[in-house]
């Protein structure tokens, strides 16, 4: 049975509040915590917990969603990247593996007819 366009609709819309949602909901605690003294490693977190909020925002909202949820999944997939390369096992991080899974469906799919810039 086919989906109807309703449905997909539909479901485009809840892919985008989700994923950027979780986005800007993890990226505030982060910022919320920086304070001390300012290193690189402290600023490239900042960065990108910034650029997660961003990212995570345009999601929400339906703007240029397929770059804004590429970028995101690249913020989402480099920590992943870097255990892996370090031996960390394929399925260690499950909650970041479903985040960059999502985050890339989000892409593909685009924003739907209820986003923004339609």
């Amino acid at each position: 049975m086919a989906a109807s366009k309703t449905r997909i609709d539909w479901a485009f819309l809840l892919l985008r509040v989700a994923v950027g949602g979780m986005a800007v909901l993890q990226a505030f605690p982060v910022l919320r915590q920086a304070h001390g003294t300012i290193t690189l490693a402290h600023a490239t977190t900042w960065g990108l917990a910034l650029g997660e909020l961003a990212c995570g925002a345009l999601i929400v909202v339906g703007i240029w969603v397929p770059a804004a949820a590429g970028l995101l999944a690249a913020f989402l997939g480099w920590p992943l990247v870097h255990g892996w390369l370090h031996g960390a096992g394929l399925l260690s991080n499950l909650g970041g593996l479903f985040r960059l899974l999502a985050g890339l469906a989000c892409a593909i799919g685009g924003g739907g007819k209820w986003a923004l810039e339609r």
